[in-house]
């Protein structure tokens, strides 16, 4: 799974944009599971990217990651990033299936989110020298705010899909982690923000 976390930085990276004008106060609002621990920043990344995993685990090893990125002053077509991060996963795996992009109701935001799977990626094309594993699953949202562009990604990866996230009754509240996620201008009172308990223009 981290060449679908390494794929998506490398879809933006071949994207063209345009410097986005810092117009706003705006915070990235995600709930990180309970036990789950911050690792260290990947090399040369300058605070733009924060992973999380479960207690215990770690960047090599590890059964979930939760990744947040923002890259300020970036301006994408949230649609074209999802597209490419789809198409680098497919391009790497013998059995794909995927469901999105799709909008994201009730955003302030241009916002789309789509879920990944892989059975049997194939090592030789995949863009990673990490551990690879037979099903790998990503959920991953994309947000054009105005100060940043931003990504919310959750991943699992296993050898048998008796593990895989959606086989379980909690399956909304793990993708609700990144579906809900939120981007807020806190400087707006007029803007909906759920996580602060805003209604903006609701009032």
């Amino acid at each position: 799974m981290a060449a679908l976390i390494a794929g998506a930085m490398t879809a933006l990276a071949a994207l063209s944009f345009a410097p986005a004008p810092a117009m706003a106060n705006e915070q990235l609002f995600v709930g990180v599971p309970d036990g789950w621990q911050k690792l260290a920043e990947p090399e040369g990344d300058s605070g733009n990217t924060s992973r999380y995993v479960p207690a215990g685990e770690s960047a090599e090893e590890w059964s979930e990651m939760l990744t947040l990125q923002r890259y300020p002053g970036v301006l994408l077509d949230v649609t074209e990033y999802i597209d490419q991060v789809i198409g680098r996963i497919i391009a790497g795996c013998l059995r794909p299936r995927h469901d999105g992009p799709k909008p994201v109701e009730a955003s302030a935001y241009p916002a789309k989110i789509a879920y990944i799977e892989c059975r049997g990626p194939d090592p030789l094309r995949m863009e990673t020298d990490k551990q690879l594993k037979a099903i790998e699953f990503v959920v991953v949202k994309a947000i054009q705010g105005r100060e940043a562009f931003y990504v919310v990604k959750r991943a699992w990866h296993g050898n048998t899909p008796d593990r895989h996230p959606l086989n379980f009754e909690t399956a909304p509240q793990w993708i609700g982690i990144v579906k809900d996620s939120e981007l807020c201008d806190l400087d707006d009172r007029g803007q909906t923000c759920r996580s602060i308990g805003r209604t903006g223009n609701l009032n």
